[in-house]
């Protein structure tokens, strides 16, 4: 019975290793949504009509990003949100609750208090 244990509880740090070292390899961590606005459509310039700007808040740093895409892809968003995201210089890539990757452009960033 006691080795029993021992193997179950080897068994499974082994899974938490491994479960830990597949996240790690990605890239992703935990992003939070500050603010999402949908920036209002320009009857002059119909193709900018799905625009939106997007604050979010990784570590310690709030960043200021640009997207554009369909309404439904941004649905689940809003404030306080988590989301895994990495950043790959200018570009925020941030998984959407839906499973989509969605790419928003990072225009400023500020250290938060």
């Amino acid at each position: 019975m006691k080795k029993f244990s021992i193997a179950v509880l080897g068994g499974l740090a082994l899974l938490a290793a491994i479960a830990y070292a597949q996240g790690a390899e990605d890239g992703f961590q935990t992003a939070q949504v500050v603010s999402i606005d949908r920036v209002p459509a320009d009857a002059r310039h119909p193709e900018n009509a799905d625009q939106y700007k997007i604050a979010m808040r990784m570590g310690n740093t709030i960043y200021m990003c640009h997207a554009s895409g369909s309404p439904a892809i941004f649905i689940g968003w809003s404030p306080n949100k988590e989301l895994p995201a990495r950043l790959n210089g200018k570009v925020m890539q941030v998984k959407s609750p839906s499973g989509q990757m969605v790419d928003l452009n990072v225009t400023g960033k500020k250290t938060a208090k």
